[in-house]
């Protein structure tokens, strides 16, 4: 009889086999983020990498995407967040030295804020041009449904954030409620 469930496992859709196991690796206790070596440090391109897979498997199980849908998707989704990564470093870069900047000339300080407002006019412009190329391939309601999707996911993972926190936060002041006369309970 085992041997027969194990078989409907099996015989299951890829999509929702894939959505199952990469479901299992989100809510895994595996996924606690191992030190980077300094003190109370995570290795960030770990998270990132774990972030990255976590995404994927939530916005494949919430759009419903199958085998032939995905292979369509997923370079779109990839190009657009490679774009979207590359200017949001450069605003970063560009906040920077707007920050650090002293002792410089007028026309220096009125050209940061020039490449200051492009950056940041610039990425409405990218997150506009990847609901008009996803909507191109699946329609603008798939479009509307992937805005969604992405939002649930941030909101997923800000909760899962918040109730990591406060799990700590209770672990740091049960120890710190037990002195060396106290007893567990």
């Amino acid at each position: 009889m085992k041997l027969i469930n194990e078989m409907n496992i099996m015989n299951r859709p890829f999509p929702m086999v894939l959505s199952a196991l990469l479901m299992g690796l989100f809510f895994s206790p595996a996924l606690v983020a191992q030190p980077d070596g300094r003190p109370g440090g995570v290795d960030r391109e770990v998270l990132r990498e774990r972030m990255e897979v976590m995404a994927v498997g939530f916005l494949t199980e919430e759009l419903e995407l199958d085998g032939e849908s995905a292979q369509v998707f997923w370079p779109i989704y990839n190009a657009h967040k490679e774009e979207l990564d590359l200017a949001s470093r450069e605003l970063k870069a560009i906040q920077q030295e707007l920050n650090g900047f002293e002792g410089g000339s007028d026309d220096e300080f009125y050209g940061l804020l020039d490449r200051l407002e492009a950056a940041e006019v610039g990425l409405p412009g990218l997150r506009a041009q990847f609901l008009r190329d996803v909507s191109a391939e699946f329609g603008p309601e798939f479009a509307v449904r992937c805005i969604a999707a992405q939002k649930k996911f941030k909101e997923v993972v800000r909760q899962r954030m918040q109730q990591r926190m406060s799990e700590k936060d209770r672990r740091a002041l049960g120890k710190m409620g037990r002195g060396p006369g106290r007893q567990r309970r």
